[in-house]
């Protein structure tokens, strides 16, 4: 039986990050909407999504916020633990930071995605 992704590891700028689980990864690329009539489904419209990353990570003392708010060309690897690797190249930091409850919302956008 073939394993199933369960953990990711991802690197921002060549640091790892000691990110939660629920990180999520937008490959981007088109995506398409199905386009109804009153008579029924006439076809599909498309539109270009941006390839981004969204984790939530420890604040810690280590943890600078103006480092990630600074960040606006930055290479991100996604790494997954069934062996799966993607990255982003010419990322940034798409968010106003937030503190809250000892973490930290990171959201990222990028110029392109690529599974390697």
């Amino acid at each position: 039986m073939a394993q199933v992704t369960g953990r990711v590891f991802i690197t921002v700028a060549g640091k790892r990050l000691a990110s939660k689980e629920g990180a999520k990864l937008m490959y981007g690329g088109v995506s398409r909407e199905t386009v109804v009539a009153d008579t029924g489904v006439v076809g599909f419209s498309e539109k270009t999504e941006a390839p981004g990353v969204e984790c939530v990570i420890p604040h810690t003392s280590d943890v600078k916020l103006a480092d990630y708010r600074a960040m606006t060309a930055a290479t991100i690897s996604f790494d997954t633990d069934t062996g799966a690797s993607f990255v982003l190249n010419g990322a940034w930091c798409g968010n106003a930071l937030e503190l809250e409850k000892g973490e930290v919302k990171l959201v990222f956008g990028a110029l392109d995605c690529k599974e390697v």
